[in-house]
Parts: structure tokens; sequence; C-alpha cells
């Protein structure tokens, strides 16, 4: 028996809420954890629901290392007991911490090669090739297939789960399509594994829901019953509006989607929320989705807005109108089972139902060598996520290999692509942030011209504009830089343009004019160190020292390594304290 199988596949009996451990102990033993390592991970937990709905709900606090790391300065838990909550806050940052760590070490934990080199050792070359939509013509296609058995990759090992057998699979080509979605921690492994294809399930039903846009079962309110309807109960005293309904879309475990609305704070106090819970039981699917929808809510009683993530921010009643309606109405039960009292039974259903669906799961384990606590990454080739995964295969290529190939092999292998394909405005693109990498700001403003010529879609254009913008900054021709970037603003608003915008009017002398670009930087991004300390630098430079202070103060609290920030802060000081 392997390594990864022996993980994997050892026996794992649940004793609440899904969960292997009871919750106290999992506080317990995890706190400890993060709290011995040496390494500067974690804050504490913090309470933040007002009590308004009585679904608790808590934050765990990333500390400067964990921020570091995640780029985060805080994970969300939630669950129908304060307890639950806190253990679910904590595992979200063991989550986080221990795959974000795993990205960063993926050079040295893994192997550079390619699929020819390692044959049978990687995971098959054709489902890697179901892990994209690819809609290009059948020249570009072959071309693509043909390069990527030749390029290399960082492969990790990866647990087949159908097979048991260990498989090596290209880490940075998946991570580009779904990131964090379908990382999990756990008390071992196979609950963390079978929580991670859960939400890869849901993340693909979701996907599903948007691309049908059609209306689905509704969930009858008298089949709820047991923990479900005691935190119906917690909507329902509020008068809150709730839709149920049944997302599964033909997967081997059910899920459930649920949107609410509370008609007493909305639209000023509150917002129209919309989550999704997959789980291998229809109940504890649909725990997962109304708790979901509390920590997405805010008690309805908030100035936040949340985020939106594997489904669409409704801003009206009238445009969920596919989810207010319903096909026909099912009972809760109704709805697939594979509940199990050990994580292992569970998990080898999944991949037999699954791989009756044509779809195999590959796990990796990413637990943190310090922290030693079960953490894993599921891929399952194939699986949608939003629009992620309509992309070219030659696209991703070179997203991917942009990640880690020294810029001379990009150049060659883009040069070589540019002699068979000429009309790929992503193959220009590349080229031009090689050419601007290198210092050859001209040769890169005619890539990213050429790029623009080949009608790319909205979010590539702004991307390529944004950088060809970059471009002319560099070359210090800043008129250029601002109406490229108001082009851009037409197409839509990202805080990265406003930040150039913000840079541009700065070097123009125009302080006031660059401090509204980066506010606006910020108010898209609060987590924006590097605003609010061009902010600092805005107000120093129009000799608003106190003030300037307070903006360099709030840039460290988000980033205490920020260099500029950090002088900015002591010019200020210096200068005030000279004058007292």
């Amino acid at each position: 028996m392997s390594e990864l199988e022996k993980k994997f596949l050892e026996s794992s009996k649940k004793v609440v809420a899904d969960k292997a451990r009871f919750p106290e102990e999992t506080v317990r033993k995890v706190e400890e954890r993060l709290k011995s390592t040496g390494i500067k991970i974690y804050k504490g937990l913090k309470r933040i629901d007002k009590g308004r709905l009585g679904i608790p709900i808590y934050l765990s606090l990333y500390d400067i290392d964990g921020q570091k790391i995640t780029g985060k300065f805080k994970q969300m838990g939630k669950g129908t007991t304060e307890i639950l909550s806190q253990a679910s806050a904590l595992m979200e940052l063991v989550e986080r911490f221990s795959l974000f760590s795993f990205y960063r070490e993926v050079q040295k934990r893994g192997i550079l090669a390619t699929f020819d080199e390692l044959k049978e050792r990687a995971i098959p070359f054709e489902i890697l090739k179901k892990s994209l939509e690819d809609e290009e013509s059948e020249n570009v296609k072959k071309l693509a297939l043909k390069y990527l058995k030749e390029v290399p990759f960082y492969f990790v090992k990866a647990f087949e789960v159908r097979t048991n057998k260990e498989k090596f699979i290209p880490f940075h080509w998946f991570w580009l399509i779904y990131e964090y979605n379908g990382s999990a921690g756990g008390n071992t492994y196979p609950e963390a594994s079978v929580q991670a294809i859960c939400e890869l399930i849901e993340r693909h039903t979701n996907a599903l829901s948007i691309r049908k846009n059609t209306p689905m079962p509704a969930i009858k309110r008298d089949s709820i019953e047991g923990e479900g309807e005691e935190l119906l109960k917690c909507y329902e005293k509020l008068n809150i509006r709730l839709w149920i309904r049944d997302m599964t879309f033909g997967m081997p475990v059910p899920t459930v989607a649920v949107m609410a609305m509370d008609p007493s704070t909305y639209p000023e106090r509150s917002e129209i929320v919309y989550a999704a819970g997959t789980a291998t039981s229809p109940e504890r699917a649909l725990i997962r989705a109304l708790t979901e929808v509390a920590q997405l809510a805010g008690d309805f009683d908030t100035e936040g807005k949340y985020e939106e993530s594997g489904l669409p921010k409704f801003k009206t009643l009238d445009e969920a109108k596919t989810v207010i309606e319903w096909s026909y109405e099912i009972n809760l039960k109704d709805l697939p089972n594979l509940y199990s009292e050990d994580h292992v039974e569970e998990l080898l259903n999944l991949s037999q139902k699954l791989k009756e669906l044509d779809y195999e799961i590959y796990l990796i384990d990413i637990t943190h060598p310090q922290l030693n606590i079960p953490a894993v990454y599921a891929i399952i080739p194939g699986f949608l996520f939003r629009e992620r995964t309509r992309i070219p295969y030659l696209y991703q290529m070179l997203r991917t290999l942009n990640l880690y190939l020294p810029k001379e092999k990009i150049k060659k292998i883009l040069e070589e692509l540019l002699e068979e394909i000429k009309d790929k405005y992503y193959i220009w693109a590349y080229l031009g942030n090689i050419y601007k990498q290198m210092g050859k700001e001209n040769e890169a403003i005619d890539c990213y011209q050429r790029a623009l010529e080949f009608s790319p879609p909205p979010e590539d254009k702004i991307a390529i504009i944004s950088h060809l913008a970059d471009a002319y900054f560099r070359k210090e021709e800043y008129m250029r830089v601002l109406s490229l970037i108001e082009m851009a603003l037409e197409i839509d608003e990202l805080p990265e343009l406003y930040n150039i915008l913000g840079r541009a009017y700065y070097k123009l002398g125009e302080y006031l004019k660059a401090m509204e670009a980066f506010l606006r930087a910020i108010d898209l991004n609060p987590a924006s160190a590097i605003d609010y300390a061009n902010i600092g630098y805005c107000l120093k430079a129009i000799n608003y020292l106190p003030v300037a202070q307070i903006y360099f103060r709030k840039a460290l609290e988000i980033d205490p390594e920020l260099t500029m920030a950090k002088r900015g802060l002591e010019y200020c000081e210096a200068i005030l304290n000279s004058k007292n």
C-alpha cells in the first residue's frame, strides 16, 4: 500500500456534523498547532454576527506571516452552533495557508518534466484535454496538443482515487482554472477529501445552473425536518423570504441552492443573497446552503457587501426570475444520498459514481509540514467553474508556462508559434509582456497594439490596454497613459486601472486628481496597501502631513513590510516632530 493510499483510505468515522472529531477537540488541537509552529500564522477568532439571525459566524484572523503567504487578513467560518462555526473558521484558515504555502513551494515539491517523458506515470493526456472547452479551430488545437506533450510542467504526486494509483499531475495548469476552489482542511484526510470534492461538485452545478438559466425544482418546505428546519426558523422569525431549489443536475450527491431577501432591510441595509451547498446527504447540503447565506448576508442588516463567487449576485428580484420560478416540486429526502458513517466509504462511492459520468478524482496532499493538519486539494478534470474552463489549450499553456519558465524560453516558444499562427491576440499579448520584462518598451507596445487588432474579449482587452499603458508609463509618456486608461474604464472599473491612472496624474503633478484615482482604487479594493500609501504621497506633496500620516499608517496595517509607506511615514514624523 502506497503512502498516499494509507493517508486517503484510512478509516474515518464520523462523530458529529459530518466531522471525524467533536468541534471542541478540533478547535483545541488546531489552535495548539497554529500557536506552536513558530510561524506567525494566526491571531485569533472573532464572532462577527450581531445575533439578529441567530446563526453564528466567526472570523479566523491571520497574523503577519499568514497574511504574507495568503494575501488575506481573515477567513470566515459558519455552523449551526458557535463551536461548529469556530471550528469551520479555523479549518478555513488552515486550508488556505496550507494551499498557498504549497503553491509557493511547487517547484521544490514537484518535478519539472513533460508528458512525453513521464508517459503512464502522468495523468492520462486525454484527461488533461477534458479540463478545458477549447473552441479554437482544429488546426490551432492540433498545434496546441503537440506542444502540450513537449513543454515542461511542474508535476506533483496525486492520488487517483478510483484506481488507488499514484499519478503525476501538472499543478499550475489546474491552479489557474480553480485556484483555491477544491481545497479543504479536515480532522482526517478522508474527511477533507470528501469536503473538497463536494465543493468542486458545488462549483460545477453552479456553472451548469448559470449556463442552463432555466427554473429548477423547488424543495417543499414541509419536507424539511430536523436541523435544517431549525435553521429555516431563524429566517422565518424575521419574515425573510426564501427560495430553496434543487441544483443537483444529475450529480451523485445533492446540491441545494438558497436565495434569501429580507423585505424589512432590503435594499438599504441588505442584499439579495444567493448561495448553494453540496454534501453527501440532502439535509447536510441544505444546512451548508443556509449557513452560507447567513455568512454572506451580515444578518441582513449591514453596510457591507458580499463578494460574488460561484453564483451570480442579483440586484433585484426581477434579475432572479429563473430562481424564483420553479419547474416542479420535490421532497428534500428525494435528492441523491451517498451518506455513510465513514468518510472513506463516501470517498470511494463518489469516485465510482463520478467515473460512471466519465470523471476521475485526483487528490493532492497539501498538508503544511509544520502544522501537520490534513489538507487536501481535489482536482476533477472536466468539471466547470464559471467560465474559466472556456479557454483554448494554447492560451492556457502560455498562461501556465508564464508562471515559471525563464522569459527567454517563453519568448522562443512564442516566436515559434507566430511562425504558424499570427492572428491570436493572446500570443501577441504574452510576447508583449516578455518584451516589457526585458525593458524593450517599444517592441512591447508594438505587440500589444497587434494584440488589440484581433478583437480580444472585454476582460482581456482591459488587461492588454493596462499593459500597454504601463509600457507608455515606463517611457514617461503620461498623457498617452491617461487616454488609454480612460478607454479601459469605459469597459469596466478595476482597481488596477485607477492605480495606473493615479500614478500618471502624480507624475504630471496633478496631485488632487491622482488622489481621487487612488481613492477609487481602494473603494474597489480596500485591501490595497499600496494605494493607501499612494494617497499618503499625494497628501505629502500638497503638504497635508498629518493626514498623510493616517494613510501611511493604514497602508502599514495592511502590509507591515511596505517600504514606501514606511519611508513616507518616517518623513512625515520627522518634519512634524521638528516643528514641535
